[in-house]
């Protein structure tokens, strides 16, 4: 099966910012590195970029595997050829955000000013603060556009942040079980989880890196409670139900009774060994102070998107409920976003989104092969005035490295093109008159078109691009065989 298919070993890489990064409460980081993977190739107009922002405790390993490791990406069922984020047709970024301890800076990486562990001394971070270190990454790609952005809970956060932030950057965005800001009770249990890491006699003021003492069972107390909150009621009683762990009858008395009490002891010290408890302070707070409304409104928040959305939530997530996802698609549907709404139906809580493969499979896969001509096409598209000649025509061809070249009029509407073709033809025959050899019944397309439908015209017609017009016959762009190779199924 293909989903079944992987991208084999895989390696993270790294990119070291080469200034210092300011971050929203105007503290400065000197030169943060953020750690990265990436997943397929990129086209040679760079529009099947899709950037994969992962949840709390996750890290830039989203697919694939690493030399040595029993397990592969935490989204490996999602990405890779033939799955719903396609390393035949996609280039998949995913990084690691700042404050984490998987490779990017955080608390636990080595402060530059003293050499040592950041610990405290690292400043407070906000998720905006981590599109904006991923944005210094892209830059650093040379990618100036993503055809999708796409991330589950805190990740899904980062992706309404990006589209938010940077609007012209993003022609798709997908936003599984997040919120557009952190509830009251979504506050209250992070701070119930930090408080059980500070209250650990180990924390030492989070000054714990070099004293042999790790405040493992604060953390793994706070990862037992974030743990619970992930999954849901129906999840655990069809798991654990009232079972005992390995004996018949009650103890009466407080060592473990049931099963569900060793599974959430067993995460939770599982979880010790991979994170850091500094991370995790820094992380959970991110999210606390995660709010897009302005003015208390979400639509005012919300109102510089520009890409298409869908929203997808979790029938049995009580940490991210229908309610608050369904508040998000409301707002965009107000402000006339063109959004579409999903809702997984699974057992399994809030975790849904990192295990159900065939649903979410089918309302991704769906929502992506609905792209428009808009999504891929180039907004820097070169145009001759129809009183030029043949030579000014050349030359732009030569400059701009164009076969074919829309022709305008004083208003600027499209009423011919020209092709390299019809300058051969026109040295042959002597003519210096564009007029006389630019095609007059010119094939176009909308920003709005389907990317399938512009593909079959494409074939039909034996060519290779085609301008880009808006409702007024003005040229706002052009689509080519090689914005598409990517993006199209190949017969």
């Amino acid at each position: 099966m293909a989903f079944r298919k992987s991208i084999g070993n895989v390696e993270t890489q790294y990119y070291t910012i080469n200034e210092d990064f300011e971050l929203e409460t105007g503290s400065k980081l000197k030169n943060p590195t953020i750690a990265y993977e990436t997943y397929g190739a990129l086209n040679n107009k760079k529009s099947n970029v899709i950037l994969v922002c992962h949840a709390l405790t996750g890290s830039a390993h989203a697919a694939g595997w690493h030399e040595g490791d029993d397990k592969p990406g935490w989204w490996d069922i999602f990405i890779g050829p033939g799955k719903p984020l396609d390393t035949n047709k996609y280039f998949i970024i995913c990084s690691n955000v700042l404050g984490s301890c998987k490779g990017s800076t955080g608390p636990a990486s080595i402060n530059p000013d003293t050499g040592k562990e950041y610990a405290l001394d690292f400043p407070i971070i906000t998720i905006k603060d981590m599109v904006n270190a991923e944005k210094k990454l892209l830059d650093y790609l040379e990618i100036s556009s993503l055809f999708a952005v796409i991330g589950g809970s805190m990740g899904g956060m980062q992706a309404l942040e990006w589209t938010v932030s940077y609007p012209d950057m993003i022609s798709n965005s997908i936003i599984i079980a997040s919120g557009a800001y952190s509830t009251t009770q979504q506050i209250a249990f992070n701070e119930v989880e930090r408080r059980a890491i500070i209250e650990d006699i180990n924390w030492n003021q989070g000054n714990y890196y070099d004293t042999g003492k790790f405040p493992e069972k604060g953390l793994s107390l706070a990862r037992m409670i974030g743990h619970i909150t992930y999954l849901s009621n129906e999840s655990m009683r069809e798991k654990f139900g009232r079972k005992l762990q390995d004996k018949e009858q009650y103890s009466y008395n407080f060592e473990t009774e049931f099963q569900v009490e060793s599974y959430l002891k067993h995460q939770g010290f599982s979880f010790t060994k991979i994170f850091d408890a500094n991370s995790y302070l820094y992380i959970t707070k991110a999210l606390d102070y995660f709010d897009l409304r302005v003015n208390n409104s979400l639509e005012e928040g919300l109102k510089s998107i520009k890409s298409r959305m869908l929203v997808i939530s979790i029938s049995s997530d009580w940490l991210y409920t229908e309610q608050q996802i369904e508040e998000i698609v409301m707002a965009l549907k107000a402000i006339n976003i063109d959004v579409s709404y999903s809702k997984l139906n699974s057992e399994y809580g809030h975790d849904a989104f990192l295990i159900e493969n065939r649903q979410l499979s089918y309302i991704i896969t769906n929502f992506l092969s609905k792209a428009h001509v808009k999504d891929v096409m180039s907004t820097e598209v070169a145009t001759l005035h129809e009183t030029e000649g043949i030579k000014q025509a050349a030359e732009l061809m030569l400059m701009k490295n164009k076969t074919h070249i829309p022709i305008v009029n004083s208003d600027h509407k499209i009423i011919g093109i020209i092709t390299a073709w019809d300058l051969a033809k026109a040295i042959a025959t002597n003519t210096t008159n564009i007029d006389e050899i630019m095609t007059k019944d010119v094939l176009t397309c909308h920003p709005d078109d389907s990317i399938f439908d512009v593909s079959r015209k494409l074939k039909e017609h034996d060519i290779s691009g085609l301008p880009v017009i808006d409702d007024y016959n003005n040229v706002i762009g052009s689509i080519t065989t090689a914005h598409l190779s990517n993006l199209i199924d190949k017969d």
